[in-house]
């Protein structure tokens, strides 16, 4: 690269340009689709290669508008290549270390709060650069750590749900992270090229107006859409029980999935297993990510429900449906899908039924 061009790739005029331009580019984008939270994980990628959690990451990364508002931010408020890359290093070790610590540790955090504290981030870097540039910048790139961790906290909890078998889970999450670090550098060199070519359009004295423009952006952007990110979510999670029409005197509540099942497995070699006999929790997994409906019931059944449960699978009405022993309180059942969660205090097969079948005609199956 020619000294003058790295010059030229380095200037705080390009970077003031360069960090106005995407932080309103974004915030345009943002305001056109409606804003909605960007750290979910697909439930297909439960069974994914360890290869594909690098593209996984890459995607996450690229699709997070929120996180590239931030990073924008971070640049424009930087004003430097060098101080830049500081703060952003400190985001990037934040999110690694909770990432991968919290879920080794088994550590779980509500991800619906961490994507509205990630909003907020936005709202942080826009109201700073509103009144100018840190005083401190140890403290702020102490904050902009702290927000590393939660972002962390939420991935990791998310990862956790796919349910990766524990023997491929290492490697699955490191390959993710590594892919979350690749698509994020392959945001801001985009941004830098994006700059180079564009820069010479902006007059060196509009840029204190238009830098003043694109905080006020960040902040508004952040500060509004953190409350609709939050309500959405909660929405989410009230529609997702309400759309299960269960029986009037079902003993049952439906909601967002939190159990937790292992993958890597293959597929289980039959559909109901006796109490004595142990489940291929692997295998059930597996099958989640397929789309199949788990159901894990209690110790200490009594006979008339474990017959009832035989009756149901036989009847293959839906199909597609396994059953076993599993950690469930005694007496009680919990059916899983790959997003909903069913919990009875007994076994109630019409409700089963109609969790089974709702699930399935969600996916677009004929029943």
């Amino acid at each position: 690269m020619q000294p003058h061009l790295t010059q030229f790739l380095l200037s705080r005029s390009l970077l003031t340009r360069l960090g106005t331009l995407v932080a309103l580019a974004l915030v345009f984008n943002v305001l056109s689709a409606g804003p909605a939270a960007a750290h979910g994980i697909g439930g297909d990628a439960a069974t994914a290669s360890v290869y594909g959690f690098v593209g996984i990451g890459i995607k996450h990364m690229l699709l997070g508008w929120d996180h590239l508002l931030f990073v924008a931010g971070i640049v424009l408020l930087a004003g430097n290549v060098r101080r830049a890359a500081k703060v952003i290093s400190a985001f990037v070790a934040g999110h690694s270390l909770t990432l991968i610590t919290a879920t080794l540790a088994g550590w779980q955090v509500n991800p619906a709060v961490v994507d509205v504290v990630i909003v907020l981030s936005v709202a942080f870097v826009g109201f700073y650069g509103m009144f100018g540039r840190p005083q401190r910048w140890d403290i702020f790139t102490a904050i902009v750590f702290g927000f590393g961790l939660i972002h962390g906290f939420g991935l990791s909890t998310r990862f956790q749900s796919l349910g990766v078998a524990d023997e491929g889970m290492v490697s699955r999450l490191i390959a993710f992270n590594i892919g979350i670090e690749i698509g994020q550098l392959t945001a801001i060199m985009g941004m830098l090229g994006l700059a180079a070519a564009i820069s010479l359009m902006f007059k060196r004295d509009h840029e204190p107006a238009l830098t003043k423009v694109a905080f006020v952006a960040l902040f508004a952007v952040g500060a509004m859409a953190a409350p609709f990110v939050g309500l959405a979510e909660f929405r989410s999670a009230e529609n997702d029980a309400a759309t299960v029409a269960l029986p009037d005197d079902a003993p049952c509540a439906v909601g967002e999935r939190a159990k937790v099942l292992p993958g890597g497995g293959g597929h289980a070699q039959k559909a109901f297993y006796e109490p004595d006999e142990e489940a291929p929790l692997a295998d059930f997994g597996h099958s989640l990510g397929d789309g199949y409906v788990v159901v894990l019931y209690g110790n200490e059944l009594p006979d008339a429900d474990l017959t009832a449960l035989r009756d149901f699978v036989d009847a293959k009405d839906p199909a597609q449906v396994l059953v076993a022993n599993g950690d469930v309180p005694d007496g009680q059942l919990v059916a899983v899908t790959l997003e909903q969660q069913m919990s009875c205090e007994n076994v109630h097969v019409g409700a089963l039924r109609q969790f089974s079948r709702e699930w399935f005609n969600s996916l677009g199956a004929d029943l």
